[in-house]
């Protein structure tokens, strides 16, 4: 029951995604940043570039401080169950 409960918490998720996206992709949401015929549209203004770059390192910063919480957490806990092992007698395993 409880993974026929999960299979439609997700695909309620999803279609609500779907929703979302059609919903986004549909409305008038595109920025206009150049009024120039011959203008690029790929390029980025001043403030967006630092925008990203801002975004970009924020996010990296965050991915790399929760993966070395994660690895000194089972560093911690493989080295506590190594001892444990080590400790134990022979004759009990």
């Amino acid at each position: 029951m409880k993974a026929l409960g999960a299979i439609i918490v997700i695909l309620v998720v999803l279609l609500a995604g779907g929703a979302i996206t059609s919903n986004l992709l549909s409305s008038d949401l595109a920025i206009q940043q150049t009024t120039d015929p011959s203008g690029d549209f790929l390029t980025a203004t001043p403030d967006q570039a630092v925008a990203f770059i801002l975004v970009t390192g924020f996010i990296l910063f965050n991915v790399l401080g929760a993966g070395l919480t994660l690895m000194i957490v089972f560093w911690l806990l493989n080295r506590q169950v190594t001892a444990v092992r080590q400790s134990s007698s022979p004759g009990a395993a």
